[in-house]
């Protein structure tokens, strides 16, 4: 199973120590954002997931690095 998560809030800047204490704990519970009342529970062992993907909210780049268009920009 693939577990992606930060579409709509970026884990690793704001809920790092959250994140680490669930995968200590083995699960986690997400609410659907649609309908309230729904939970799920999902395992967090590796011999369930396969993959955890992270989408981060970077809005800006570091001073010094490249762009796509290759130039540099701050």
């Amino acid at each position: 199973m693939i577990i992606q998560t930060g579409n709509r809030t970026d884990i690793p800047a704001f809920y790092a120590e959250w994140f680490a204490n669930r995968l200590r704990e083995g699960y986690v519970m997400a609410r659907n954002p649609f309908h309230q009342v729904s939970v799920t529970c999902y395992r967090l062992d590796p011999s369930v997931v396969d993959l955890l993907v992270f989408a981060l909210k970077i809005r800006s780049r570091p001073c010094g690095t490249e762009t796509c268009s290759g130039v540099r920009s701050c």
